[in-house]
């Protein structure tokens, strides 16, 4: 929360300097329309080459940055600050063609005059950019790689742009920003590159596809190097078949220790039919490990689990029992029925004192004392928590089923930093 606070705080900041250096030589002047059009239209193109320097970065460096935020987090706040971008994009030559009723100029570039020309060019490159992130199911990794380079001649078009065209860039403090900005780019791009080459060699091959249920399935990955991950975290799997050309996140349900790289799915989709029907030897692309859903040091963990939510926690309980570093942990597994619990012989074979679980069903009853019916509730909660207020709850399923928990738990007084919610962000 801090570090959004400074974030938004920095962004008025430099805001703020923006407008000042451009209205203040207006303060005391009669101002036409036309005027107040046109430093409007350099205000919002100031912003937006902000606003787009800052989408750039974070997305070069979001591999990074995941340690500390998190992927979906990142890639949330990149689709939100995105729309926003593109508000000023398109802001930025309407507010000009309203200053002097021209149009042309600003979407018919004149090479004769580079500078404005390569704007126009920019805007054009932006547009099919976002195009292409709005379609980027149907657009090959190739093909998306190619694109991705396009922003960087965006951004290189649009600062060559401010830098000739707009006459309150010579001021130092403006200067200033634009060549941090610069910086941040060349920075982001180094640690990009840095991080694809180093990834390239990093090769998956299907190694069993092992069924769960009637609907669930594991895909067992034989990785040529092994791949450093926390018990927790997801990766990025594609597949070059059958014009799949969309990344998936899948979160690894197999622990550290493991010889395979397991991803546990359920079929939902094309992407999820298609991978269960792989066939030994056939390449799966994987990108990762990300995020921030992994176990932290505390006394008592309770393990909150709805559906195919109980991967992450397969792969935490099976780290503690390779591992012999273990916590008290409870589990709490909601599931329809009996056949839709995914992993119930392995959970039903772990006997150890410092584990315990209970199946919640939400469409059969059971006179077994590990079953219950119903809803997640207070009740069983208490019943699995050593201690409530100072246990560490994760909660992993369906969004009607983690609101309801936790909603639940805040009741309960837990305290919402010991609450940890995996997003289904995708």
């Amino acid at each position: 929360m801090r570090i959004k606070s400074f974030f938004i705080f920095i962004l008025f900041f430099i805001i703020a300097v923006f407008s000042y250096q451009i209205f203040s030589p207006l303060i005391g002047q009669k101002i036409s329309s036309n005027i107040l059009f046109y430093s409007i239209g350099k205000l919002i193109g100031l912003i937006g080459f902000l606003f787009l320097s800052i989408l750039i970065v974070s997305g070069d460096t979001a591999r990074f940055f995941d340690r500390f935020f998190g992927m979906d987090k990142i890639i949330k706040f990149q689709r939100k600050f995105a729309l926003l971008t593109t508000i000023f994009v398109i802001a930025h030559p309407l507010f000009f063609i309203l200053s002097d009723r021209s149009y042309l100029n600003y979407f018919i570039p004149d090479f004769a005059v580079l500078p404005l020309a390569l704007g126009v060019v920019a805007f054009y490159i932006y547009l099919a950019v976002i195009a292409s992130s709005v379609l980027y199911k149907k657009i090959s990794h190739q093909m998306w790689q190619y694109i991705h380079i396009l922003t960087y001649i965006l951004f290189f078009f649009s600062l060559y742009h401010a830098l000739k065209t707009g006459s309150d860039t010579s001021n130092p403090l403006i200067k200033s920003m634009l060549g941090i900005l610069l910086i941040g780019i060349i920075t982001g791009g180094i640690y990009r590159a840095y991080y694809k080459i180093r990834h390239i060699r990093f090769k998956c091959y299907v190694k069993e596809i092992k069924w769960e249920t009637y609907n669930v399935f594991t895909l067992k990955l034989e990785p040529n190097k092994k791949m450093l991950f926390k018990p927790g975290q997801f990766c990025f799997l594609r597949l070059n078949k059958d014009k799949l050309y969309a990344r998936h996140p899948f979160t690894i349900s197999s622990s550290p220790d493991e010889n395979t790289l397991n991803f546990t799915m359920k079929i939902t989709g094309r992407f999820t039919k298609i991978a269960s029907q792989l066939k030994k030897g056939e390449e799966v692309i994987v990108d990762g490990p990300f995020g921030i859903f992994t176990m932290k040091n505390n006394e008592n963990l309770v393990f909150i689990a709805g559906g195919v939510g109980i991967t992450p926690f397969m792969s935490m309980i099976k780290n503690q029992l390779n591992s012999n570093k273990y916590q008290n942990t409870a589990l709490l597994y909601c599931a329809k029925t009996k056949k839709d619990i995914i992993f119930k012989d392995e959970l039903n074979k772990i006997k150890v004192d410092w584990f315990k679980k209970i199946y919640i069903l939400s469409k059969e009853k059971s006179s077994d004392k590990e079953y219950k019916h119903g809803r997640i509730s207070e009740e069983i909660i208490k019943k699995c928590a050593k201690d409530v207020k100072n246990s560490l709850f994760y909660i992993c399923g369906p969004e009607p089923m983690k609101n309801n928990t936790i909603k639940i738990l805040k009741d309960m007084g837990v305290k919402k930093e010991n609450i940890k919610i995996e997003s289904f962000f995708w």
